[in-house]
């Protein structure tokens, strides 16, 4: 590989400078480098170069006054020829002889100035374009920062202390995909700036480590005919032992064949006949796809070239080549930098357990719930083998596996011969309360936890654990779920069923209303860093944990062989090293670990609730004294919030410290912050002193969105509109087809701005910029060109009507905020949010007559879209208790306040009555009424249906859903016939984009008036002007193609004009009829094609005869219908026999 350097020297007149250069050469046993900013006479540069390599050639153009760009180049190793020299730039090409292959190289000095660096940008641009196939880096000083939070390693200093210190990204490397494709394991890094303020980078291709992989079973193998017998003809064979010991041993067998038949079939994706392309296709799309491990690709285009760039992105990310221990010194030895990795770990999660017996039963006062008898005979009923089935079924096939290698799909597919022994082996850990060590090994894998990690600290380990221990934790789960709501109090919302992370998130944000503001109440909040919190739970503690809330001594024994029998290898580089036994901690990736440290962390609200009775001084923060609240909590995110005084905030510490001593979960002080009202400002110092935290500062971010104390702006949702710009940016736009596009649009980019919409009512120029975005994503991709065909509220109108169902952000924001509100005035979810506005706004009120300027700002806001949910729900009575008499439109007059003001009087009952007061035995039972005002009243009174009070959804669901609302709040338009075209299990995404654009004759056709000066149709040459109608299938070209498939499948089309065509095409061809859904397809794929050769034609010159494009339409189709599984009917034997596809074969591969 080529090993080069490109540094701003900043000046190489001087011998330290051109004593470090050599230096850098000799090191990094360069083939290249590039030095900016020489600053060298040109009488001079002969001698300069001659003393730091004299056996290499230079480059140097002195006759361009802007460039300030050497390059020099080992000519035994590498051949360099000059494409293109500009003033701020050098393009080339080298010749790797070693390789065999070449790259395109750009080295770049950008100019100072904003204005002159645009030109580079152009230059950059039209580059791009020449290497858009081949393998291309970019490198320099490019003299411009992209963003403020582009990373820790900065590149550029001004050697000022102080005030005036500055560091900046200046310099920096940047490669396409072909590259990343060709040279996954390249990397670069950045050394110390040494005689320059800039940063030397080096790409060092000889430090390529090329590691065996695991064994890893790809899913693609159960496609095989011959995979079941296969895995019959092992597990057929009697193993001496008990279940789980058979099972392990058949699975080790099951590898040796299992990687032998991957070998086979990897040669079948290189070398098949084009019978089998499109199964030998279909394989190697699942196998890139698991490992991609991109789930919103499955709904989407099937694009290859991103899952390529996403398995070498992977690849490149998980690699350690270097790492600073703990000292700070940089260790790259590879054996030595898995060292520290093993080293860290042992002593995190192994060595010896603490023998500690922990009485927490005093608590037990303070427990919300105790488990009853009934409760603990439900936990230990025994599971049946359906139980266990489908919790193989339920765990995902492309979830990274244990160190066994096996994936779920594994079991799925070869569950009718492996599903009877692996039941016996689950049930026998149930029966014996124990696990074979095997099962439970695990590897860890290294996740980075920042952008650039250093040290082994800026890394996540993930526990990656075998499935047939999957299948045992996600038993005891199931369980486990069914109790938790009982026992977990309601101000922790993480992996209890029922809650929302989105409570959380709108109560905080509702109690820092008016942070910076004087006159309310003193208030502060600590928002609470755990170190380490998973990897440092102790065991005895939990299981503690566990006696203190009843669970039975078997339940508790299954957990505690669970957590305590693992045995841990760390997976670096593809490979597992070193192994030793844990002793504290929960795994990362155990689908015990966050159920179990939920009730851990409650422990914690019990130990500081215990303190707060105890202690007659603590005050609780504004409005929670009711609820007595004083902590939100999401797994290990934490805050905490009383009244600003030194005797709270000591009994928060005096808490914290003393659930560290019990479960060995310590702050992390530093990245600890306390929040401190405008009020309390006058006790800062005692507050910090006492805590030894840092301050903190509204606009930080809590369950990653910012604490804000007054209404939502454009520049509180910058980190949102950031994030979009950042995926993007990313190189996913550059490889996707607009098909891709609207999935990525729909599955990743909606669903960030999903997370902040469901917690705030978002400003309209948010809403505006993020649809801004997404439009000029979709029609541009990461580029310049392109323009919006569509409108983008037509883009959002559901399919029946024309559109893409893309998700308008305005709706969807309403109809976000719609569902929380309804979640206010029913009664049939645990939710904090719902309690404290309860206590805190509502009162006895309801939501339906209270004031619109009650209660915090995000409230009142949500409070006006009540009008509009007015008129779609419906109550329906069971008992009454949940509503109000006066004040709930439970009654077909609405609320009976607002039309019988003087109705409370007159009945004798208050305002704040239940309907329950009227309502005896499951019917109404009124008192006299003598007002004649109030007799309409009892006129006409709903029916009473018993039970718990509900809220309808009027809408066919009966269910007040997101979903539901976002519909209802979309203006119904006139359905489209056409619709059903796009439909079918044999759409290709990508022909269906354009076939979607050319119904709606939007593509970019040459009759409209914008376009017209690029001529007349190239694909007929005639004297026609290029329309829709034209194109589609009037134009001699097309008429060719059409009469080229007719001769290989039977095909009908009328050929009048294009929209009455198009909605023959719709009636002829609708319903599920497969042989209908492969018309369909054709179509799609005839106007796709056609369009593509029309644009080879009219922008590359490139031209193909019909007969050509007739036969890319019809293999499209063939191989579409190859790769998905049909069954074996009638109507599938007339498919094959009308696109003239051989049976398969039984057996075939």
């Amino acid at each position: 590989m080529l090993n080069l350097a490109i540094w701003n020297v900043r000046g190489l007149n001087k011998r330290d400078h051109q004593l470090a250069v050599k230096d850098i050469i000799a090191e990094f046993r360069l083939h290249f480098i590039g030095l900016l900013a020489t600053r060298v006479r040109i009488n001079n540069c002969a001698n300069i170069q001659s003393f730091l390599m004299p056996h290499w050639k230079w480059f140097m153009d002195y006759d361009n006054v802007g460039n300030r760009i050497w390059i020099a180049w080992d000519y035994n190793y590498v051949d360099v020829d000059i494409i293109e020299v500009g003033n701020q730039f050098i393009h080339y090409r080298t010749n790797i002889r070693a390789l065999l292959d070449f790259v395109d190289i750009t080295i770049v000095y950008g100019a100072t100035e904003i204005t002159d660096r645009r030109e580079l940008w152009a230059s950059l641009e039209c580059l791009a374009l020449q290497c858009i196939n081949t393998r291309w880096l970019v490198g320099g000083d490019f003299n411009a920062v992209r963003d403020l939070s582009e990373g820790e390693w900065y590149t550029w200093h001004n050697r000022s202390a102080g005030p005036r210190n500055l560091w900046k990204r200046l310099d920096r490397i940047l490669t396409n995909d072909t590259w990343t494709v060709r040279f996954p394991l390249v990397f670069y890094q950045c050394l110390t700036p040494r005689t320059s303020d800039h940063s030397p980078m080096v790409i060092n291709g000889d430090n390529q480590q090329r590691f065996g992989g695991m064994f890893r079973f790809d899913n693609f193998l159960t496609l095989s005919p011959d995979f079941i017998p296969t895995v019959q003809s092992i597990w057929q064979h009697q193993i001496m032992g008990v279940p789980m010991f058979s099972v392990t041993r058949k699975l080790k067998a099951q590898v040796l064949v299992s990687s032998h038949r991957q070998d086979e079939l990897f040669l079948l994706f290189e070398h098949c006949s084009r019978l089998v392309y499109a199964k030998a296709a279909e394989l190697e799309r699942i196998m890139l796809q698991q490992r991609a491990k991109m789930e919103w690709m499955k709904g989407g285009d099937q694009c290859s070239k991103v899952i390529f760039c996403k398995i070498a992105q992977r690849r490149t990310a998980r690699r350690i080549l270097q790492i600073n221990d703990a000292q700070g010194i940089t260790i790259t030895e590879p054996n030595a930098v898995i060292h520290e990795f093993i080293s860290y770990y042992q002593s995190l999660l192994g060595g010896d357990r603490r023998q500690r017996v922990i009485d927490l039963r005093f608590l037990r006062p303070w427990a919300r719930h105790i488990i009853t008898t009934e409760e603990a005979g439900y936990l230990l009923e025994p599971f049946s083998a359906e139980d266990i089935k489908r919790a193989v079924f339920d765990i995902g096939e492309d979830k990274a596996p244990g160190p066994d290698g096996y994936s779920s799909g594994f079991y799925k597919n070869a569950w009718p011969v492996v599903g009877q022994e692996v039941t016996k082996a689950v049930l026998e850990f149930f029966s014996t309360g124990k696990i074979l060590k095997q099962i439970n090994s695990t590897i860890l894998t290294v996740i980075p936890k920042v952008h650039s990690p250093t040290s082994v600290t800026d890394f996540r380990p993930i526990s990656c654990c075998n499935v047939l221990y999957k299948i045992i934790a996600k038993l005891i789960v199931q369980k486990l779920s069914v109790v938790l709501d009982k026992i977990i109090t309601p101000c922790q919302a993480a992996f209890v069923p029922g809650r929302s992370i989105g409570d959380n998130v709108m109560l905080a944000q509702e109690l820092f209303t008016g942070y910076n503001q004087a006159r309310l109440p003193p208030r502060c909040a600590l928002k609470v860093d755990i170190r380490k919190a998973y990897d440092t739970v102790e065991w005895d503690f939990l299981l503690s944990v566990l006696q203190l809330f009843g669970f039975p001594e078997i339940f508790s024994r299954w957990i505690e062989e669970c957590i305590s029998s693992p045995s841990f290898s760390v997976g670096m580089n593809r490979k597992p090293h070193g192994y030793f036994a844990g002793a504290r901690g929960l795994r990362q990736g155990d689908l015990l670990s966050p159920y179990l440290f939920v009730l851990v962390m409650e422990i914690l609200h019990m130990g500081i609730l215990q303190l707060i009775e105890q202690d007659m001084n603590f005050a609780f923060h504004w409005k929670c004294a009711d609820l007595r609240l004083f902590q939100l909590g999401f797994a290990d995110d934490l805050l905490l919030f009383c009244r600003a005084n030194t005797e709270s905030v000591w009994v928060f510490k005096s808490g914290l410290d003393r659930f560290a001593d019990w479960s060995g979960l310590r702050l992390n002080v530093e990245k600890s912050h306390i929040i401190i009202s405008g009020s309390a400002q006058n006790i800062r110092e005692e507050l910090l002193t006492v805590l030894g935290f840092q301050e903190g500062h509204l606009q930080m971010r809590y369950l990653g969105l910012p604490l804000i104390s007054s209404r939502l702006t454009i520049a509180d949702c910058q980190p949102l509109l950031s994030k979009i710009d950042a995926r993007i940016n990313g190189w996913e736009g550059l490889a996707l087809s607009y098909a891709g596009r609207v999935q990525i649009i729909k599955s990743v980019l909606v669903a960030l701005g999903v997370y902040w919409a469901s917690a705030f009512i978002l400003p309209k120029g948010v809403i505006k910029d993020i649809e801004k975005r997404l439009r000029v994503f979709l029609w541009r991709g990461t580029g310049n060109s392109g323009y919006p065909k569509v409108a983008w509220k037509e883009i959002c109108k559901p399919k029946e009507e024309g559109g893409l169902g893309l998700k308008d952000m305005r709706t969807l924001n309403r109809a976000l905020m719609c569902k929380k509100l309804c979640e206010v005035i029913r009664c049939d979810r645990t939710s904090i949010w719902v309690e404290w506005l309860r206590h805190g706004c509502l009162r006895d009120d309801s939501i339906w007559t209270i004031p619109e300027n009650r209660g915090p700002l995000g409230w009142r806001k949500i409070l006006r879209l009540r009008g509009w949910l007015r008129s779609v729900v419906e109550y329906r009575i069971g008992n009454g208790n949940n509503f109000l008499l006066w004040k709930d439109p439970w009654h077909h007059l609405g609320p009976l306040l607002d039309r019988f003001p003087r109705g409370p009087n007159s009945l004798g009952l208050h305002e704040s009555t239940k309907l329950s007061s009227v309502i005896y035995e499951g019917h109404w039972h009124w008192p006299l009424i003598t007002d004649m005002e109030c007799v309409e009243i009892t006129h006409v009174l709903p029916r009473i249906h018993g039970g718990t009070d509900r809220i309808i959804w009027k809408g066919s669901s009966g269910k007040p859903t997101t979903q539901e609302f976002y519909r209802a709040m979309i203006p119904a338009g006139p359905k489209v016939g056409w619709n059903s075209l796009l439909s079918g299990s044999l759409k290709i995404p990508r022909h269906l984009f354009i076939l979607w654009l050319a119904i709606l004759e939007k593509l970019a056709t040459t009759d409209k008036p914008w376009l017209s000066h690029l001529g007349c149709c190239v694909l007929c040459n005639e004297d026609m002007v290029e329309s829709h109608n034209h194109l589609f299938f009037h134009c001699r070209f097309s008429r060719r193609c059409l009469s080229s498939i007719r001769r290989i499948v039977q095909f009908q089309w009328p050929n009048r004009d294009w929209v009455r065509d198009v909605e023959w095409g719709a009636r002829k061809w609708r319903g599920k009829h497969i042989i209908n859904i492969s018309y369909r397809c054709l179509l799609g794929s005839c106007v796709y094609h056609i369009w593509r050769e029309r644009n080879l034609r009219r922008f590359e010159h490139e031209e193909r005869p019909s007969s050509v494009v007739a036969n890319l339409i019809v293999e499209d189709v063939r191989q579409r219908i190859l790769s998905i599984k049909l069954p074996s009917s009638i109507s599938t034997c007339a498919l094959y026999r009308l696109w003239r596809i051989p049976w398969p074969v039984e057996g075939s591969a």
